[in-house]
Parts: structure tokens; C-alpha cells; sequence
């Protein structure tokens, strides 16, 4: 038995490429749907209420594309839409936090962990609670990193901007008791050599890597693996295609088989 409908992968920008990359790494038979939208970025500073709205608009997309999963590469939509979105629709959806939750507290050695995502991941503590439910004596700091978010999607990462920004945003983690970071935005992997130099002794946990792990065994227990020779991968977003296709072909290294301006949401 194998079943050859894409997983589906969703983001309120490019940064959920970091999680299709760990799909075509890990799952590399699997036909892979990508939304990124680019045109109501950034998500990390709306409100609850829109942020689920946007995200059930991706998730009907999805749907429209009969995907048998879908992977919510984005921690703004992970903490705002998840739990609401997975009693409206029957399509199993998996997130990004607590897979990146148990890595990092797996991980840490002083127990001591932070957590840098956008505005609205750290406000919503998503992170938090779910470590608190993982391991109580964790002691958990959360740093709103909503300008990496523009730096990644502006493509700076290697800009002077970038550094003097990663320094002044991550300061507190400097020299502490915490030892692991979890780059709670899909984005931030974009930055791991940048945030690497600047915090050398830190372990950065990429919460893409457990999430897709997480999807495979679900799809293995579930017998829902496809057994593509040659897979496909199709890229949409809702605003500037040729910016994006840009990095996404840089990112993703691979060759992809369209790339396509959608209009979601009306």
C-alpha cells in the first residue's frame, strides 16, 4: 500500500522552506505542496483572531490540493490556529512547537532553555507551557525576534544589520545558564550561522527536524508513505514570485517543479 497525495506544508512567509527542505531530506518519495503568505506577512504581529482566519485560508487550500497531511510550518499559526483548526477539518495537521519543545528539553543540560519567535509566539507561551508540561524544573525565556523575520524574507542574513541585530536581540542569552535555543520561528534556521557566532556555546534546536520526524512515523504507522521514483514539489505564495522563487531555489537546493503566484482568502 502506498498513498501518493503531497503532504501539504503552510507559512506565513518563506520560512516553512526550512521545513519542506527536512521533508525532502527525510520523506524523499513524498510529492510535497508548499503556500507561503507572503502578501499578509508577517503573521507575528496580528491578532489571534486573524491569524486563524488566514490559516484556516491555507488550510482550505490545501485541502483544495487533496493533500493527505498537512504540516504547519509556521509557530505563529502553530500557536494561534492548531487546536482551533484541527476540530474544524478531519486532515491530520501537525505543528511545529511541541516537537520542538521535546528536542530542546531532551537536550538541555542545565535546564535552562530559550526561545526566540515572533511576537506572537512568545506572547502566546506556547512554548513555555508545553515545556512546563514536559519538564517542570526547566526554566524557559522567551525573546520576541520579530526583525529576523524581515531580515530573512529581505534576504540579509549575511548583512552587517543582521549581526548588530542578532547581538542586541540576543544579549541576555549571552554567557548564561541557558545552553539551548529553540529558533521558534520557521524562519530563524535561515540565521543559524549568524545566531552560531554570536552565541558559540548555545545548542539551537530547529524545531523542523522533530516535527518531520514526527510526520514520518505518522505516515508509516498509518500506511500513508507514497513510493515516488520521482517526487514533485510545487511552491505557491501570494505575493512576489520572483523574490521568492529567488530564495527558494538558493534554500531548498533542488529542483522544483512550479512555482506559482495563488490568491487565497478572496
Amino acid at each position: 500500500m502506498s498513498d501518493q497525495r503531497p503532504i501539504g506544508v503552510l507559512d506565513s512567509g518563506l520560512g516553512g522552506l526550512t521545513v519542506v527542505k527536512e521533508v525532502i531530506r527525510q520523506l524523499p518519495n513524498e510529492n510535497v505542496i508548499f503556500i507561503g503568505d507572503e502578501a499578509r506577512m508577517p503573521y507575528g504581529i496580528k491578532t489571534h483572531e486573524q491569524i486563524i482566519s488566514y490559516t484556516r485560508e491555507m488550510v482550505q487550500y490545501l485541502i483544495e490540493q487533496n493533500v493527505k497531511l498537512i504540516i504547519f510550518g509556521c509557530n505563529t499559526a502553530t500557536a494561534n490556529a492548531l487546536s482551533e483548526l484541527k476540530t474544524e477539518f478531519s486532515v491530520p495537521m501537525i505543528g511545529v512547537i511541541k516537537p520542538g519543545a521535546q528536542e530542546a528539553t531532551k537536550i538541555t543540560e542545565t535546564d535552562h532553555i530559550g526561545i526566540i519567535g515572533t511576537e506572537s509566539t512568545i506572547n502566546s507561551k506556547s512554548y513555555d507551557k508545553t515545556i512546563a508540561e514536559l519538564d517542570p524544573k526547566v526554566k524557559a525565556l522567551g525573546i520576541a525576534a520579530q526583525k529576523f523575520v524581515a531580515l530573512v524574507e529581505a534576504d540579509k542574513a549575511d548583512s552587517n544589520e543582521a549581526k548588530e541585530n542578532i547581538a542586541s536581540t540576543l544579549r541576555p542569552f549571552k554567557d548564561s545558564d541557558y545552553d539551548t535555543l529553540i529558533l521558534g520561528c520557521t524562519h530563524f534556521p535561515m540565521l543559524k550561522k549568524q545566531i552560531n557566532n554570536y552565541l558559540p556555546n548555545i545548542k539551537l534546536v530547529d524545531p523542523a527536524l522533530s516535527t518531520v520526524e514526527i510526520a514520518k512515523e505518522y505516515l508509516t504507522k498509518n500506511d500513508l508513505l507514497a513510493s515516488n521514483e520521482k517526487r514533485t514539489l510545487k511552491l505557491h505564495t501570494t505575493a512576489s514570485v520572483d523574490e521568492f522563487s529567488k530564495l527558494a531555489r538558493r534554500w531548498l537546493n533542488t529542483s522544483i517543479d512550479e512555482i506559482n503566484l495563488v490568491n487565497i482568502g478572496g
